[in-house]
């Protein structure tokens, strides 16, 4: 019974190599020499498949071929050429790095040349709508005052509150406070928050996140599924900041 042997996936990725390229060589090693229909039954791959490893091999120079007068003649070369391939790849390592040298600070030099342009991102149902909340209290907990700012509507609250229950737990685990203009009927505080009305009756449909450099925006459409759309630009979020805390102001008067 012939011993199968197989190389570590980890080795061929640095080798650039597949899979099916292993183990074609090792079948050519058996065989020693064949055409591409002996060795894609002897490695039990269809034809495709083998003449495609083939390929790669012989751009590896792991494999050589000789035509004959009917067939091609494919032979794996001694396994020792597997280390000249490694160091054939350590050398173009070694140079792309070199070249890196020149090339990242002029990468470095486009980082904000579309800085003007806002960053939107969607986020889908309740999962979304969570990692849009945990996005708040991670930028927000990298903030001097650790503070964000919220519009709270009655009319979509509890769903969000459906999406992540545990989520004023986490966020005073995370010292994260808040201070929330409500809309509408009910809310409470949770700690670290403080909460003034801009209406006690009439709800809004959207919640209104404000923190960071990013102003997030919470709603459900009519079949009470949750959405989210989040804009990061310093100037917008800038702005809804002033216009925020001209109103809690005024709500505190």
């Amino acid at each position: 019974m012939v011993r199968k042997f197989t190389i570590d996936t980890q080795i061929l990725e640095l080798l650039d190599l597949k899979e099916k390229d292993a183990l074609v060589y090792t079948t050519l090693l058996r065989l020693g020499s064949a055409p591409l229909r002996r060795i894609a039954q002897a490695a039990k791959l269809n034809r495709g498949t083998a003449y495609d490893a083939l390929k790669r091999l012989l751009d590896a120079k792991l494999v050589q071929y000789v035509d004959a007068k009917r067939h091609r003649y494919f032979h794996a070369e001694e396994p020792a050429v597997l280390r000249g391939l490694a160091m054939r790849k350590e050398l173009a390592m070694q140079e792309a790095r070199a070249k890196l040298t020149d090339v990242i600070p002029e990468l470095q030099s486009m980082i904000g040349v579309d800085a003007h342009r806002p960053r939107v991102r969607y986020f889908e149902g309740e999962s979304g709508v969570k990692d849009l909340l945990k996005d708040v209290l991670l930028e927000t907990s990298k903030t001097r005052a650790q503070l964000y700012r919220v519009y709270s509507s009655s009319g979509i609250r509890d769903l969000i509150a459906h999406a992540w229950p545990s989520y004023n737990t986490q966020r005073k685990k995370r010292q994260v406070r808040v201070r929330a203009i409500a809309i509408g009927p009910g809310g409470k505080t949770h700690g670290l928050d403080d909460r003034r009305w801009l209406s006690h009756a009439e709800a809004a449909p959207t919640y209104i996140f404000v923190y960071g450099k990013k102003t997030a925006y919470v709603a459900a459409d009519e079949h009470d599924q949750l959405f989210g759309v989040t804009i990061e630009d310093a100037a917008i979020t800038a702005t809804q900041k002033m216009i925020f805390d001209a109103l809690w102001k005024q709500l505190g008067t």
